[in-house]
């Protein structure tokens, strides 16, 4: 037994099968650029949460994945201007080193202090620890300073500090 459709028909059940599929791509990559707060440690304050959860994704890197793919994971815990500066200044420089290198790291980071507070943005020293660092690193354990801004009732990430900015900070060892 063979089933045919009116060609009318058959024109609505395609473009009606493209619409289902493409919704439930839509769907699948939602969770990519939807800025969502995050579940905290216990314990963990939002803010201090939030600078764990974009320097983890900062220094989480893998040659094997699409290069847009780091850009895309640390813009989910940014900023607009964040994101802007991850895909204009760093994306490039990561992506040379990662590709250079065969870079294929994880990370723990551990929330060291909070080191400025002016109100809707604060600054947190985090200690990062690179699991399977690359060659030519020096120190698989750094510490990082990492702004980060609420909006909205949310903690996002602005920028990671340069070094001459983190010397305007005192620094504490965990």
């Amino acid at each position: 037994m063979q089933i045919s459709f009116h060609p009318k028909a058959k024109k609505i059940l395609i473009i009606l099968g493209a619409i289902a599929v493409l919704g439930i791509a839509i769907f699948a990559a939602l969770p990519f650029f939807h800025k969502h707060p995050v579940v905290p440690a216990q314990g963990t304050s939002p803010d201090a949460q939030a600078a764990i959860d974009a320097a983890t994704a900062f220094y989480t890197l893998d040659y094997t994945a699409d290069p847009d793919l780091w850009a895309t994971r640390v813009c989910t815990h940014t900023t607009e201007a964040g994101c802007r500066a991850i895909q204009g200044f760093f994306a490039p420089t990561v992506e040379a080193l990662v590709m250079e290198n065969q870079v294929q790291t994880t990370c723990t980071v551990t929330p060291v202090h909070l080191v400025s507070d002016k109100g809707s943005i604060r600054v947190w020293q985090v200690t990062v620890t690179i699991i399977n660092p690359w060659p030519g690193l020096e120190n698989p354990v750094q510490d990082a300073f990492v702004e980060i801004e609420e909006l909205n009732g949310i903690w996002l990430m602005n920028r990671i500090l340069f070094q001459q900015e983190i010397n305007n900070y005192p620094t504490s060892t965990p």
